[in-house]
């Protein structure tokens, strides 16, 4: 796509962000505490103000210069943030981005281990920085699908699909997974593919919602979804596995009571789970929750019985 950032389109940084940025630490703290208009320095602020100081210095500023050669004049000699333009897209300052773009701030994408700037503004629900930061370069992947679903950014995530983003499974699963059932709806209208891993992870974060529509349009389950639900103590999500045909085995039982919940456990068992009781008694440590240790000797030994009571005479 051509880029578009070539337009001035940018304003420059105020009087009172300058004033802001000039202040020591305590006195922006004093400034915060004042019945007057915030101002909102973020990192990229500080960053391009930095940029813009740099330049002006005696022994590097040059009249003729052209705008764009800014960052790369001093970037080389100061310790600025590589990744100015993902941090504004996250914080939602798209004059930061145009700003940043205009003086010659590069995409940051060299180090797959952070976030795009699309990344980023989808992952907060920033739209208008999304949209500028893919017109004018910055990359995408199914991974910034994820990040909109994730975070329940339907409009974001509308726009990436209808823009050509592509996505995967792990759309639908983060969207599940975290109990966003318009982007999971969505998701699949519009073809997105699933998998087992939809349905294990709706159980595990208790999103009944989202795992019932799940199995109700054909997403496959297997064993983990009905262990997950027990691991995380999701007791109406294991009663909708189970009810609903999905498979279980000894795991179930021995996550439940791994993470103390009793609960599912009792299901779990009650409605035939297998689980090695006499095993599970045998490794008992004092880091076992009690209410499952008392369960465990119940089902080996029986129900307690009240000692106190004495014959007639």
């Amino acid at each position: 796509m051509a880029a578009a950032d070539d337009q001035v389109t940018y304003a420059v940084p105020s009087l009172l962000e300058l004033a802001y940025y000039a202040c020591e630490s305590d006195q922006r703290t004093f400034y915060d505490e004042l019945p007057v208009p915030s101002v909102d320095l973020r990192v990229c602020c500080d960053s391009i103000l930095k940029i813009i100081k740099f330049n002006s210095s005696a022994d590097r500023f040059q009249p003729s210069g052209h705008l764009r050669s800014m960052f790369a004049k001093v970037h080389p000699y100061y310790l600025l943030i590589n990744n100015i333009l993902e941090m504004a897209a996250f914080s939602g300052h798209i004059n930061c981005m145009k700003l940043g773009r205009a003086i010659g701030v590069p995409w940051f994408t060299s180090d797959k281990l952070l976030k795009s700037a699309c990344d980023e503004a989808a992952s907060t629900g920033n739209m208008e920085c999304l949209v500028y930061a893919h017109t004018n370069g910055s990359p995408w992947s199914s991974v910034t699908c994820e990040f909109a679903a994730e975070s329940d950014h339907l409009e974001c995530l509308k726009y990436l699909h209808e823009n050509g983003c592509p996505w995967d499974e792990w759309t639908c699963t983060n969207a599940a997974g975290s109990g966003h059932i318009e982007c999971l709806v969505y998701a699949r209208r519009n073809g997105c593919p699933w998998d087992v891993t939809s349905c294990c992870m709706a159980a595990m974060g208790g999103h009944l919602q989202c795992l019932v529509y799940c199995r109700e349009n054909g997403c496959p389950w297997d064993t983990f979804t009905c262990e997950m639900a027990a691991s995380s103590g999701r007791l109406e999500c294991l009663k909708y596995a189970r009810t609903n045909g999905c498979p279980w085995n000894e795991k179930t039982c021995i996550v439940a009571a791994s993470k103390g919940n009793v609960e599912c456990l009792r299901y779990a068992i009650e409605n035939g789970c297998e689980w090695d009781v006499k095993g599970y008694l045998l490794g008992v440590d004092e880091d076992d929750d009690p209410s499952v240790v008392m369960y465990a000797l119940q089902l080996m030994y029986g129900p307690a019985t009240d000692s106190s009571s004495t014959d007639d005479e």
